[in-house]
């Protein structure tokens, strides 16, 4: 994790450098641009929080397949969510919605989901003695967290009429953050994966 960790700080931070040096007036070439944007579709930025979530897919599908039901059924849950996380960051749904008039209704709706579904897959998790459902559940509820709030600010950032330095920064905040938050939800799969014993031979 640690090396994922620095990985993703450098892909971030390049992404950060390449943006401050075009508000300065001195953009490095629009292929490196491109590539290391921050919040562009097909980034290398988007694309590291996008493997974030397919690895939490993976893993708990394996987590499904060493289970028995119904701790299975809730790794699959959990496997779901994985999947349409990481097909929201690759297609960058949440800010195609918003560029529809639909920010209020995302916060809404991100709101919704959170306060309803993560609860409830924590319930679930608890009634079927699940032990990896307290982990794996703040983590998913640290990321929402970071998801919407830091939305938030960059929004702020953008109706203050702010210069580009703040936007920057503003948008390495975000992203950046969602990235950390995503590879706490992995450590905690990681952490919480049973073993491959646990099904019988």
């Amino acid at each position: 994790m640690l090396g994922l960790a620095a990985l993703g700080g450098l892909v971030f931070t390049v992404g950060l450098v390449v943006r401050l040096r075009c508000a300065a007036g001195r953009c490095p070439t629009p292929q490196i641009r491109e590539l290391f944007d921050l919040d562009a579709i097909g980034s290398l930025p988007r694309l590291f929080t996008t493997g974030l979530f397919l690895a939490v897919a993976v893993l708990s599908a394996r987590a499904a397949a060493r289970s028995d039901p119904p701790v299975r059924w809730w790794w699959v849950l959990v496997a779901v969510g994985g999947g349409v996380l990481a097909a929201a960051k690759v297609v960058s749904l949440h800010s195609a919605a918003e560029q529809l008039d639909g920010r209020w209704l995302t916060l809404v709706g991100g709101l919704g989901l959170t306060l309803v579904g993560l609860p409830l897959l924590w319930w679930a998790g608890r009634w079927w003695s699940v032990p990896a459902a307290g982990a794996v559940t703040f983590a998913l509820v640290v990321y929402a967290a970071a998801a919407l709030g830091l939305d938030q600010v960059t929004l702020l950032v953008g109706l203050a009429r702010s210069g580009p330095v703040a936007r920057a920064f503003a948008t390495y905040l975000e992203e950046g953050g969602e990235a950390g938050t995503a590879l706490l939800l992995l450590a905690a799969m990681a952490r919480w994966l049973p073993p491959s014993s646990r099904r019988g031979a």
